[in-house]
């Protein structure tokens, strides 16, 4: 269960913590939510009690941990799928499981296309969208803004 002030990372969204545990009446349903402040996009997502099950919701990693994945920022990658449409598909998988070293993998692959000027406009959007999750936890990780965390995933690459 989750507790009000934690931090934790949902899925499809980045980090966030927990405003509070309340009942609520939402589009005429009443029942107990769980309401998680969500960083990177500045919004409050409320979740029912009895369908948090349903959501990939985990707890923010320890600085020791962050230190790891991110060094999955800095290093060589095994293999890119060239075609730019299965690619897109293998990274939208990785980045809603997530999974903080399969969002590392993303930002990692992507900065490198981009570098190769291969990077088509809709992977841009992506590679903005997971360095944004992954920065969100960051920031909540080692304290500091969101410039900070951009910055330090940006000096990995």
């Amino acid at each position: 269960m989750l507790n009000i002030g934690e931090n934790v990372f949902l899925a499809d969204y980045g980090a966030g913590y927990v405003q509070n545990i309340d009942s609520n009446e939402l589009s005429f349903i009443k029942g107990k939510y769980v309401n998680i402040y969500i960083i990177l996009d500045n919004m409050n997502f409320m979740i029912p009690i009895e369908k948090i099950e349903n959501y990939k919701i985990r707890r923010i990693l320890s600085k020791l941990e962050l230190e790891k994945v991110l060094n999955i920022i800095s290093n060589h990658f095994d293999y890119i799928e060239s075609n730019w449409n299965n690619r897109y598909r293998i990274n939208k998988k990785k980045i809603q499981s997530g999974d903080a070293i399969k969002m590392c993998q993303v930002v990692r692959d992507l900065y490198y296309l981009k570098k190769e000027n291969l990077l088509p406009p809709g992977e841009e959007k992506i590679l903005e969208r997971v360095e944004g999750m992954v920065a969100s936890e960051i920031m909540l990780v080692l304290g500091i803004n969101m410039d900070g965390a951009l910055r330090k995933i940006r000096n990995l690459v």
